[in-house]
């Protein structure tokens, strides 16, 4: 053989090893860069996996009066020849106590027990090494879990079962079930040390699934379906019954009782919510339910004020507006915020002030201190939030910062009152609690959740830790409603400086220890503890137009179950937020705190950041000479959100907008550096304001990790050609 027809072949190898070697790079993927919801099947190259569909979930609820018991059922299917585990990230109401867990795998049934979270990892651990199936639940925050299940075998089905107990109460004379059926990703403030994928704003996939892309949706192709159906037995009749996001049958089988279902399958890309409204005069303005543990006898106390606070007299107020413009608003959700912004200025009156915070990587505010509510300066104003923008990170801290910082002398007599419009899609909670808790003062923070999928965890928290309330918007349609409702209840409360007194010699454990004041529509609802079935409690408190008191008689109240557990998730909320109070510095203090949670978690057999629920069959599935694979399951991008912006760019998106020039010249830029997480709980100076505007910063795309796949792929084609070449002018040559 001659030497260049050697040469010909072995270019010809080469080039078929590297085409081929570009396809099957291009056929696999990272966890930034699945495509689609899907098991994620680990390759045998480093960090790459093998899509591998599919997984689904049913959500069974029912409802009876304040108390709502749900069973999430999720299915994992393995279509690969392999054995592999998958994880699974879901979310769930902030409030819920989850304390159930089964697992299916065939004809095999396998019950969850509550364990301390370390010892059920470890166990996990084990069962997994072994090749015994095996299912983890642990609380990654309050209102988002994980589910990890192993040794699901080729062609298998795992079906894993949680239950959870919570409360519902009425606020605007209207009963709102939540499901939230979306994790949103979440911007990180701290430093990142993980070496991960950006996509250039801050926002990053670490500690999060990865993201199905909805670009490259097949029409009739539903990622991550959920089923989901309602029980509802409301106790009392039903004037009007709905579902605002989502098309849904309903089948009433009484005046108090229905059927809800969706209509089919769904994708998990927008929270559900389903709410329903008792005719006039049905609507119960009080509630008391009971359920005996042991020795204790565990109550629930639902209160709602007056309807209606005309001819009460008005204060002049101090209104701070904080507005998030950082990547998750993009698209429908700056369009509300700008919206309801607008409108919340014009109902400012002339002895208001008022002043405007815009924030992403930067923040930025309308004015050096809150300006009087005059019609020329609403009209500026408007114009100016017409002129927001969304892109960039979620820098929290610093315009929340600046907006409790309470030291201007011309508004010491008015209320004072901080509107929060975001998605709260962030992962630094912690820090914003414990900021509100040591700024708060005589400000009252009131939270407004913008979006498909907005983090309810941290709107409801931060509204109880600022002594204010919550709202969720979650379509254009919505805006006008809500925004005029909550200002219209939030110039005057209803009651204040509320306490719950019990009976002398009665002793008890009260959550929240620091009732909120009490706004029209807006329900308290309390939790207590006591040795006690009988005895008279009071709630006690102030109205504009005096003293406010109500007598509850505890045996009056009706036995439901679920309602020891439902006490328990209160403490353990209460016992997180002593956690970031500033007295708690000490290690061995918050040891203690811990120590609380703990106990109370295993006591009443509830999930928490301190306990799991596992559940291990005791039977070896998986061959010791059978590796195991992990997967991850990836999740739906909320609906609404740009998907230029937070997953790889496929096709060129619109560039976000600048600020336009007007708006520019109307903000002044603020410095918007994030504290450290361990100086966070510390705090630090106000910003000084600088001279010099400045536009946020804006998105740029995600760069693709192997995106040197095609230029691999066109080497491969030129080098074959070249070898082809080759071998057909060797062959006419004479050997």
């Amino acid at each position: 053989m001659s030497a260049s027809r050697l040469l010909a072949i072995l270019i010809t190898i080469f080039a078929t090893a590297v085409f081929t070697g570009a396809y099957a790079i291009e056929r696999l993927v990272t966890v930034d860069q699945a495509p689609s919801g899907a098991l994620l099947l680990r390759s045998d190259k480093p960090g790459r996996f093998v899509q591998a569909p599919l997984v689904s979930s049913d959500i069974k609820i029912s409802v009876t009066g304040m108390v709502v018991r749900t069973i999430v059922t999720q299915r994992f299917r393995n279509p690969s020849a392999h054995w592999v585990e998958g994880l699974y990230t879901f979310p769930l109401p902030e409030d819920s106590a989850v304390d159930t867990l089964r697992m299916r795998i065939g004809d095999r049934f396998v019950q969850g027990r509550i364990e301390e979270k370390q010892a059920a990892r470890r166990q996990y651990e084990t069962a997994k090494e072994d090749g015994r199936r095996a299912s983890l639940v642990e609380q990654h925050r309050p209102n988002v879990f994980t589910n990890n299940v192993a040794n699901i075998g080729p062609g298998e089905i795992v079906i894993a079962q949680i239950e959870y107990q919570q409360s519902l109460a009425p606020k605007d004379n209207a009963f709102r079930l939540r499901m939230p059926l979306v994790v949103a990703p979440r911007y990180d403030p701290d430093p990142v040390v993980q070496q991960v994928s950006f996509n250039g704003n801050g926002w990053s996939v670490a500690g999060h699934p990865p993201l199905q892309d909805p670009r490259t949706n097949d029409a009739e192709e539903i990622h991550n379906p959920v089923t989901l159906s309602v029980d509802l037995d409301a106790g009392f009749e039903i004037a009007a019954l709905t579902s605002p996001f989502h098309k849904v049958d309903i089948v009433q089988s009484g005046p108090g009782t229905a059927n809800v279902a969706l209509s089919g399958p769904v994708p998990a890309n927008r929270d559900f919510e389903l709410v329903w409204q008792p005719k006039d005069g049905a609507a119960p303005q009080a509630a008391l339910f009971r359920e005996a543990l042991d020795q204790d006898q565990h109550y629930l106390l639902m209160l709602t004020p007056p309807q209606d606070n005309a001819g009460q007299p008005v204060q002049p107020r101090e209104v701070i507006f904080v507005q998030d413009v950082s990547g998750s608003m993009d698209g429908e959700s700056i369009r509300q915020a700008r919206e309801g912004l607008e409108m919340a200025l014009r109902r400012l009156r002339p002895q208001d002030r008022f002043n405007i915070l815009a924030f992403s990587n930067d923040f930025h505010v309308y004015a050096d201190t809150s300006v009087p509510a005059t019609p020329e300066a609403i009209e500026a104003a408007v114009r100016t939030v017409r002129g927001l923008r969304a892109g960039g990170g979620t820098e929290m801290y610093r315009p929340l910062e600046w907006a409790l910082q309470d030291s201007n002398p011309e508004t010491q007599g008015a209320l004072r009152q901080v509107i929060f419009l975001t998605d709260g899609a962030v992962n630094n909670e912690k820090a914003l609690f414990s900021l509100i808790k040591r700024k708060l003062g005589r400000t009252r923070l009131f939270t407004v959740g913008i979006g498909s999928a907005p983090n309810s965890y941290f709107m409801t928290e931060a509204a109880e830790h600022g002594r204010g309330a919550h709202v969720f918007i979650g379509n254009t349609a919505e805006v006008a409603a809500k925004m005029q409702n909550l200002f219209a209840k939030i110039e005057t409360p209803a009651l204040t400086d509320i306490e719950l007194v019990l009976p002398d010699g009665m002793d008890g454990e009260i959550f929240p220890e620091r009732i909120p004041d009490l706004y029209v529509g807006e329900p308290i609802v309390v939790a207590l503890k006591t040795a006690s079935q009988t005895g008279t409690i009071t709630l006690k408190g102030a109205s504009m137009t005096g003293p406010f008191e109500m007598n509850i008689p505890l045996e009056q109240a009706a036995e439901r179950p679920g309602i020891a557990r439902l006490w328990a998730r209160k403490r353990i909320g209460a016992l997180e937020a002593a956690r970031l109070s500033p007295s708690i510095i000490a290690a061995v203090s918050e040891a203690i705190v811990d120590a609380k949670i703990l106990t109370t978690a295993l006591d009443y057999q509830i999930t928490s950041r301190l306990t799991s629920l596992i559940a291990i069959d005791d039977q070896v599935a998986r061959p010791a000479t059978e590796e195991l694979a992990k997967s991850e399951v990836a999740l739906n991008l909320p609906e609404g959100w740009n998907p230029a912006v937070f997953l790889p760019i496929i096709a060129p998106a619109d560039e976000i907008p600048p600020l336009d020039e007007e708006t520019e010249a109307r903000l002044y830029r603020i410095n918007a550096e994030v504290p450290a997480a361990e100086d966070a709980s510390e705090g630090a100076d106000a910003p000084v304001i600088a001279a010099v505007p400045s536009a946020p910063q804006h998105g740029a795309y995600v760069p693709r990790g192997s995106a040197d796949w095609q230029l691999t792929l066109w080497l491969g084609l030129l080098a074959a050609l070249a070898g082809a070449l080759l071998l057909m002018h060797a062959r006419r040559r004479p050997v």
